[in-house]
């Protein structure tokens, strides 16, 4: 015995089957695609991600069971389907579609919903035509909290470098009376003459106004 096939919408613990399948349905299953221009290559594809299905197809609402194109004999009033379809698709969330044998089964949005009433001789018959755009559960990642970041250290300056001291020898002058003057202490003279040898030379008892002295 053939099956035959069914077109369900459920939300929550709610369902709807379509009272008439529709003759044909379509399903468009796009995938991103995207095209640069190489030097010396021409034209290159980059495949991208999958996008979302979306499923397209027209059928009636009948006033009353009709096994002539009636799958099921569950006939709701066309009106009260209709405002099952917009209470739905007003709520915002994902209903899920069926489409028994066809191997779909997917959380969708309602994008487009249109209704008409028949042409004359099929009363209370509504027309409609749907679409239905696939859901994708968005994905949030969660950012782990960074330490807070501590305030940078003050900078210490370079330490600068003493210059050293410089004396201008005077009339006068001998080493112990520089150092005196200086150190408060004469006996320190050897400190002044060591760093000033080149300048002084070996006579330490020499020295002349005006020479410069490096004072350590």
């Amino acid at each position: 015995m053939k099956v035959k096939m069914q077109f369900w919408l459920r939300y929550g613990s709610e369902n709807l089957q379509l009272p008439v399948n529709p003759s044909s349905f379509e399903v468009a299953s796009p995938y991103g695609i995207e095209v640069i221009e190489v030097d010396n290559l021409g034209e290159v594809m980059i495949p991208k991600n999958r996008g979302l299905k979306e499923f397209r197809f027209e059928s009636f609402l009948p006033a009353k069971y009709d096994p002539a194109y009636c799958v099921h004999n569950r006939i709701i009033p066309p009106n009260d389907f209709i405002s099952v379809i917009e209470k739905w698709r007003d709520a915002e969330k994902p209903v899920r579609f069926i489409v028994t044998t066809a191997n779909i089964n997917t959380l969708v949005l309602i994008p487009e919903f249109a209704y008409w009433p028949s042409p004359p001789g099929s009363p209370g018959e509504v027309q409609f035509s749907i679409s239905l755009k696939e859901y994708r559960m968005p994905v949030v990642k969660k950012l782990s909290p960074s330490a807070p970041k501590s305030p940078p250290k003050p900078q210490r300056p370079p330490k600068q470098e003493d210059k050293p001291k410089i004396y201008v020898v005077r009339k006068g002058d001998s080493l112990w009376a520089i150092a005196k003057r200086i150190y408060n202490d004469g006996s320190k003279w050897p400190t002044i003459y060591n760093a000033n040898k080149k300048v002084i030379g070996k006579n330490p008892n020499l020295i002349y106004p005006g020479q410069k002295l490096v004072i350590p």
